[in-house]
């Protein structure tokens, strides 16, 4: 299943609504520069929104 999401706290919303129990990956098939400034502030910013 596909499900696309215009931010990363959308995707992990969209991405907690399928899953029972257990853990949601961070696995980016591209860049995001256009969102994060490198890919340490997007996994930064992913941790936070999975706490």
């Amino acid at each position: 299943k596909v499900t696309y999401a215009n931010s990363m706290e959308a995707a992990v919303n969209v991405a907690s609504t399928l899953i029972d129990k257990g853990a949601i990956l961070l696995s980016p098939a591209c860049a995001s520069f256009d969102m994060f400034d490198d890919f340490e502030q997007r996994g930064n910013v992913f941790k936070d929104i999975v706490k």
